[in-house]
C-alpha cells in the first residue's frame, strides 16, 4: 500500500453509536465483515495517510472498543457519554485535536472506504482551499441519503435530507456520504453553532454547511468514483451487502495478482488471507484467519483452512479440514482429512482420507494414508502408518506423547497406548497393541488369540416371506 503523508492533518472516527437495528450486545463497529471488525478497515484506511493523530469517538461499550484495537501510538480516545448527533460526538474532540490545518471525520460503519478516496478528498480540499468540503457520490438508488444542492456555478448550496426534500430535491443523484474534511480554524465554532430542534433534539454534523455558507465561508463537495465505498452497516442486512462486495474485490484483487480461482461466487476467503501464484482455489473453499497458502498450491472444493500455513505446492484435496496447522512443500492432505492446531508437517508428507492429526509432527516423506489418528505424537522420517493407526494419548484426564522414530512400519489397525516410543526402523505387526517402548529394527507385535476354523458351520438365513 502506497503511503502518503499529512502531518497537519487529524484524523476523527465516529464510533459511538450502539447500532440498535443489529440487535446485538456488540458495538456495531466491532462486527465483523470477512474476518476484520468494521472499525479495523476504517482506521487501516486513515493510518494509510499518516496523519498527526487520530481520534476515535465511542460511547456504546467503549471499553470493548478499546480493548479491541488497543493503544497505537497516535490515537486519542474520546468519550461521547451521551449520544446526541453525529455533529456532537465531532464537538467532544476538540481538546485533543489541535496544531493541524483541517480536519478529515470519518465513520467508524463504512469498511469499504478505500485510504485512495480520502487522500483524494483531502487534496481536493486544500486545492480548492475550502473551509468545509463533503465527500460525495452518485449511487443507482439515493433513496435515503441527503441530497447535494448546488447552485448555477455547480457550487454546495446545502444538504438536505430525505425527509425534508421536495420532489425535485429528491430527484438529485448527488447524496452526501457522511464525511467531511473541515478546516480546523473554523470546525468547532460552527459545531457550537448546531441547533438540536428536530425530532431526535440531536445536533447533525451536516448543520455545518448552512452555518458555513451563512458566514461566508466556501463549501465544496468531492464526489467519488465508487459509490459502494461509502455504504454504512446498520443492520445485518447492510452487513452482508458489504461483505459481499468486500468479497469480490479480495478475489478480484487475488485474481490479478496470478491465483485461479474456480466458481467464485461459492469460495470465501478473508481479508487476513494470503496467496501465492499459480495456486488453484476450488469451488466452496474458505479460506479463514491469517491462512497463508504458497505458490503453485492446489486447495480442492469444500475444503476449510483456518490459520493454516501451506508452503509451496501443496495438494489438498476434497472436503479437508485444516485449522492451525503447518504443511510443508510437496505434500498432499485428504480427501476428508482434518489437520487440528499444533499440527506440523514436513515436506512430501501424505496424509489420506479420514486421518486426523493433532499437536503432532509428521517427519519428511512419511505417510498416514488412512483411518488413523495422530495426536499428542512425533513421527520420524519416511514412515508409513498404516490403516486404522491410533495414537492413544488421553487416559480421561491427563494427555501423553507417542514418539516415532525414523523409517519406521506400523502395521494397520495398530494401537499405541502411550507414553511410549517406538525406536528407528522398526517395524509393528498389524493388529498390534503396544503399551511398551519398542525397540529399534525387527518385528514387534503383541500376542494375538489363536484362530480357529470351525468345518461345517452355516452362516443364519433369513426366513422366506
Amino acid at each position: 500500500m502506497n503511503k502518503l503523508h499529512y502531518p497537519d492533518l487529524q484524523v476523527c472516527v465516529l464510533a459511538a453509536g450502539k447500532g440498535k437495528r443489529m440487535h446485538s450486545n456488540l458495538p456495531k463497529v466491532l462486527h465483523r465483515v470477512l474476518g476484520r471488525a468494521m472499525i479495523d478497515y476504517v482506521l487501516h484506511s486513515a493510518e494509510a495517510l499518516c496523519p498527526k493523530a487520530i481520534a476515535v469517538v465511542t460511547g456504546h461499550a467503549s471499553e470493548k472498543v478499546r480493548e479491541h484495537v488497543g493503544q497505537p501510538i497516535n490515537l486519542e480516545w474520546v468519550i461521547q457519554d451521551k449520544q446526541l448527533g453525529t455533529g456532537h460526538a465531532v464537538s467532544q474532540c476538540e481538546e485533543v485535536i489541535r496544531d493541524v490545518r483541517d480536519v478529515l471525520i470519518v465513520c467508524g460503519d463504512t469498511p469499504l472506504l478505500s485510504w485512495q478516496t480520502l487522500a483524494h478528498l483531502v487534496d481536493e480540499h486544500r486545492r480548492l482551499d475550502a473551509d468545509v468540503t463533503v465527500l460525495t457520490a452518485q449511487p443507482a438508488n439515493p433513496f435515503g441519503y441527503g441530497r447535494i444542492v448546488r447552485d448555477a456555478d455547480g457550487r454546495v448550496r446545502t444538504i438536505v435530507e430525505e425527509k425534508d426534500a421536495s420532489d425535485d430535491e429528491r430527484a438529485i443523484g448527488e447524496v452526501s456520504s457522511g464525511i467531511y474534511c473541515v478546516r480546523h480554524a473554523v470546525l468547532f465554532d460552527l459545531l457550537r453553532s448546531i441547533g438540536n430542534s428536530n425530532a431526535q433534539g440531536e445536533y447533525y454534523l451536516p448543520d455545518i454547511v448552512p452555518l458555513a455558507l451563512a458566514a461566508g465561508q466556501r463549501v465544496d463537495a468531492v464526489l467519488m468514483s465508487d459509490p459502494d465505498e461509502m455504504m454504512g452497516v446498520n443492520d445485518r442486512v447492510n452487513l452482508a451487502m458489504v461483505e459481499d462486495l468486500m468479497q469480490r474485490r479480495i478475489i478480484r484483487d487475488w485474481q490479478l495478482r496470478g491465483v485461479t480461482i474456480e466458481k467464485p461466487d461459492t469460495v470465501r476467503i478473508e481479508a487476513g488471507v494470503s496467496i501465492g501464484i499459480d495456486t488453484v482455489i476450488q469451488a466452496g473453499c474458505y479460506l479463514i484467519g491469517r491462512t497463508h497458502i504458497g505458490d503453485e498450491c492446489r486447495v480442492g472444493p469444500n475444503s476449510v483452512l483456518v490459520d493454516a500455513w501451506l508452503d509451496d505446492r501443496v495438494n489438498v484435496f476434497a472436503f479437508s479440514h485444516i485449522h492451525g496447522a503447518s504443511v510443508g512443500s510437496d505434500a498432499s492432505i485428504g480427501p476428508y482429512a482434518r489437520l487440528r492446531p499444533e499440527a506440523r508437517l514436513d515436506e512430501q508428507v501424505h496424509i489420506g482420507n479420514f486421518v486426523e492429526v493433532k499437536k503432532a509432527v509428521v517427519g519428511r516423506g512419511s505417510k498416514i494414508n488412512h483411518l488413523s489418528y495422530i495426536g499428542d505424537a512425533s513421527v520420524g522420517v519416511d514412515c508409513n502408518i498404516g490403516a486404522g493407526t491410533i495414537t492413544c494419548n488421553y487416559d480421561g484426564a491427563n494427555k501423553f506423547k507417542t514418539e516415532i522414530g525414523d523409517r519406521v512400519f506400523v502395521g494397520s489397525d495398530t494401537q499405541l497406548i502411550a507414553p511410549v516410543r517406538v525406536a528407528d526402523d522398526a517395524t509393528i505387526g498389524a493388529g498390534s497393541t503396544i503399551t511398551r517402548d519398542v525397540e529399534p529394527g525387527g518385528l514387534t507385535l503383541s500376542e494375538r488369540t489363536q484362530q480357529r476354523y470351525v468345518a461345517n458351520w452355516k452362516r443364519p438365513e433369513k426366513e422366506s416371506r
